[in-house]
């Protein structure tokens, strides 16, 4: 079982700059093939700018999460406005909940991503469950 002392634990990410050509990969790699209007990241890319702080929880050797055995349960968003071409986003993960049912830990993890001004881009919460080996 993790340990409940890393309740609260952070990870930042660098600054990731949001390119045209990112965005189309990521379009082109999820079959969204929309051409028209102003180009906008679709909901999802929130994960290429905030991928950063969940590898580093899963890397962190200390809180040694067993990810062998990890299941990506849940994710939910919100967001406060449109991803385009030319924002530099960081993002910032914490570990808000560490629990244990049924023979398998729950980890609760929050991400808030923000513009180089501190506005808010978009949050995230996601579970993870890990089972026994």
């Amino acid at each position: 079982m993790t340990d409940h002392r890393f309740v609260g634990r952070r990870y930042e990410s660098a600054p990731f700059e949001v390119t045209e050509a990112s965005i189309r990969d990521f379009m082109q790699a999820i079959g969204d093939l929309a051409e028209d209007g102003e180009l906008v990241a679709p909901p999802t890319y929130a994960m290429v700018y905030g991928s950063g702080p969940i590898w580093q929880l899963w890397s962190d050797q200390e809180v040694a999460l067993d990810v062998a055995h990890l299941v990506h349960a849940e994710q939910s968003f919100r967001f406060h406005r449109p991803v385009q071409p030319g924002d530099r986003i960081t993002a910032e993960g914490r570990i808000t909940a560490i629990n244990e049912r049924a023979g398998m830990e729950f980890v609760t993890f929050e991400l808030a991503a923000s513009d180089p001004a501190g506005r808010p881009v978009s949050a995230a919460t996601t579970l993870f469950i890990i089972r026994k080996p």
